[in-house]
């Protein structure tokens, strides 16, 4: 997967020039030690460390002639809350007044299963983890926010380029494939397989042709990771962006790097990265 986008950044086509791009990152790591984990929804797999850094990485565009703009931001987490939206949202009003809204801010999780839980507002979501957990709602709130301001204090001309590709390698399997022969036939016949194997990326470029960062959707679950696992990661998802990040900018600490690398989560349903089976 690394291969194949390393090359999709010298051969897309350009969608519009006409912008101003911002990128950014923040750490949401969260309480490492004696906190259950989201994801799998097992009592007892209590973080006990961490393997990976978890990371909120922000990407704002900006259309110059009508002065849209929008935030997309990519957070290792198993999945967004709305306490989450709302603390982000309170702490942007209050910085950036009348700039960044629920209207123009999408928080987007890769869907780890590795992370802290306890960030939800919902008692259905915080059982497996025996209660709700500031610790983990504020490290994601405010390693968001920082990712945010990051990106708006980066906001410079660019360029916004976008790709499809097919990702040729086995990075992924259909974990029921005899559900998926339960659809319609003609439902079915749309597809060449029970797998979507695109890749959609935007790539982004200062003025001078220097690249910034990407930002793509490649359908897989992050989780390689077992439930036996109790350390923090961002599993395949977040470990892409930081090997990524440290391909581009190699003399810089992992999580550091001026390139900013997000793996997004996208229609990951029933696709699993374990080619080799359940281990």
């Amino acid at each position: 997967m690394m291969r194949v986008l390393v090359l999709a950044l010298s051969a897309l086509s350009v969608t519009h020039g006409g912008y101003n791009v911002g990128l950014g990152r923040g750490d949401i790591t969260g309480p490492a030690a004696e906190i259950g984990m989201m994801g799998y929804a097992k009592q007892g797999q209590n973080t006990k460390g961490i393997h990976t850094r978890l990371f909120s990485r922000a990407f704002i565009i900006e259309d110059v002639d009508s002065g849209t703009r929008v935030v997309f931001v990519s957070v290792d987490e198993a999945m967004m809350g709305q306490l989450v939206k709302i603390g982000v949202m309170e702490k942007l009003s209050s910085l950036f007044p009348g700039v960044y809204s629920e209207e123009n801010v999408v928080l987007s999780a890769t869907h780890t299963h590795s992370g802290p839980a306890g960030f939800m507002q919902y008692v259905l979501f915080n059982v497996p983890n025996l209660g709700f957990v500031a610790q983990t709602l504020d490290a994601m709130v405010d390693g968001i926010v920082q990712s945010i301001i990051t990106a708006h204090g980066n906001l410079a001309p660019g360029k916004v380029y976008h790709s499809v590709g097919v990702v040729d390698e086995e990075a992924s399997i259909n974990r029921s494939p005899t559900s998926y022969l339960a659809n319609p036939e003609e439902e079915r016949a749309r597809y060449p397989g029970n797998l979507d194997k695109d890749m959609v990326q935007l790539s982004f470029y200062n003025d001078q042709g220097a690249a910034l960062g990407v930002l793509n959707w490649f359908s897989v679950h992050p989780n390689s990771m077992n439930n036996t696992n109790h350390f923090i990661s961002g599993d395949n998802k977040g470990a892409a962006s930081l090997m990524f990040e440290k391909a581009m900018d190699p003399d810089y600490v992992a999580g550091k790097t001026p390139f900013v690398a997000a793996f997004a989560s996208t229609n990951l349903g029933d696709v699993s990265p374990n080619t080799m089976g359940p281990r």
